[in-house]
């Protein structure tokens, strides 16, 4: 299903007006930045601003990686949080500086 969601936003994008000119790499790491800040919080209505903020940071990573020559099939994102490295990693390994993720609290190493 997120993939589903993830796809009508890129169709809608296509069929608006062409984005604002932000580097890619700039737009991604402010998405990063409000998807983390936003992740965290449990205020009324956090659940869909959530969702919200992790489906403009994966259109956001889609249209770079196809801006770099990557082939990006949406259905890899069915499992949001796996597609997602994936694609981090893909672009990385071809020196794309994609931002750096927060470590949930409730994922930090025991010592």
């Amino acid at each position: 299903m997120y993939s589903d969601l993830l796809r009508a936003v890129l169709t809608d994008e296509l069929e608006a007006d062409p984005p604002r000119s932000h580097s890619s790499t700039g737009e991604l790491n402010r998405l990063r930045r409000v998807m983390d800040k936003r992740g965290s919080r449990n205020d009324p209505g956090w659940a869909l601003q959530s969702v919200a903020d992790l489906l403009a940071y994966d259109a956001a990573l889609v249209r770079l990686a196809r801006r770099r020559g990557i082939v990006v099939k949406i259905e890899s994102l069915d499992i949001p949080d796996q597609g997602r490295m994936h694609l981090e990693q893909i672009l990385a390994s071809k020196g794309v500086a994609v931002p750096v993720r927060s470590v949930p609290s409730d994922m930090t190493p025991a010592h």
